[in-house]
């Protein structure tokens, strides 16, 4: 009797086992369909790869799971709970108005190895749809914005300059630099020359290591329609004009009227050059922007009142008259020039 009962235990046993190590055929068959999507279609967004890969990361790290299971099985768990909670999500990363297209071409065109300096703190810290506070003046921008910037928009002029063979260096226009994170972002992408401009260098000053900023990256401590009106001077031209006013980029970090946007873009852009800009949905309203990349003559390539899961609204350009909120004149010091 000892010996059947040994043997009942260990087909007890062996039983157990088996209802243990099966898979769950729902996880599986999940698990098939969702490798077959990050194949298919993630690897044409990297933005929302990075995303998913960092909450998963975080959901790794502060999960406790059943003492009883196998690494195998936790692991799987945490994966399928973690997807099943970002099923909501990840259609709106991925359904930017920005052509895939343009971030896959960003990324296939990567920098020189000399021009791959890291020169700001800022840079990385940025985060799908947060923004981070970089000093009491600025914030850091949600990563969807520097995503924008590397869109092939914005790389255009500088593909044509290679088609043409052309010596010139890439320059660029940062408006509002902050903490140059949109500067590096920049540069990285091939604009060298950059003329980086914020009317407060509490977060340039911050986050810029000076020492290793590039020879061709000139901040300077104003806003842009003084810094403007400096280099006119220089030129002595009262007018818009001369090779050192023209860029190939110009690349607003605050929201704008519509008629500054065509301004800029139709008497400082390159022929080949773009202008972005979060503006105004309506003049002079400053709680509401919407995405928009201009030519050289004014007219709009591309537009997006949201990108991803972030609705695109940015600090007001604190050199109008109309400019309201804690953002403006009195409240954060700005005096504009007279």
């Amino acid at each position: 009797s000892s010996i059947i009962m040994t043997m009942g235990h260990h087909h007890h046993h062996q039983q157990q086992r088996r209802r243990r190590q099966q898979p769950n055929s729902n996880s599986s068959f999940l698990l098939s369909c969702l490798t077959a999507y990050y194949i298919c279609i993630l690897p044409f967004q990297a933005h929302a790869w990075s995303a998913i890969h960092s909450l998963l990361t975080n959901a790794a790290s502060t999960s406790t799971p059943p003492s009883n299971e196998d690494s195998r099985s936790i692991s799987r768990r945490r994966f399928v709970s973690r997807i099943a909670s970002l099923s909501s999500t990840i259609p709106l990363i991925i359904n930017t108005e920005i052509p895939s297209s343009s971030i896959a071409h960003a990324a296939a065109a990567p920098p020189d190895d000399d021009n791959e300096v890291i020169f700001t703190a800022g840079y990385g810290r940025e985060e799908y749809t947060n923004s981070i506070t970089a000093s009491r003046d600025t914030n850091i921008s949600p990563k969807e914005v520097y995503d924008s910037i590397q869109s092939s928009y914005i790389l255009y002029p500088i593909e044509q300059l290679r088609k043409q063979n052309s010596t010139r260096v890439p320059r660029a226009f940062d408006v509002g630099a902050g903490a140059g994170v949109s500067t590096q972002t920049l540069y990285l992408m091939g604009y060298t020359d950059i003329e980086a401009v914020d009317w407060s260098s509490k977060a340039w000053d911050e986050n810029v290591d000076e020492e290793r900023l590039p020879k061709g990256v000139k901040f300077h401590p104003v806003d842009d329609e003084s810094f403007l009106e400096e280099e006119r001077k220089k030129s002595g031209s009262g007018g818009v004009g001369g090779s050192n006013l023209l860029f190939d980029v110009i690349v607003f970090n605050f929201s704008v009227n519509e008629s500054k946007a065509r301004s800029y873009a139709k008497t400082m852009l390159q022929p080949e050059g773009r202008l972005l800009a979060p503006v105004n949905i309506q003049s002079d309203y400053w709680l509401k922007q919407a995405f928009k990349i201009y030519d050289s003559q004014g007219n709009v390539l591309w537009t997006a009142n949201e990108v991803g899961a972030w609705s695109v609204q940015f600090q007001p350009d604190v050199t109008q008259e109309t400019c309201q909120g804690i953002w403006c004149a009195p409240y954060n010091g700005f005096k504009k020039k007279r």
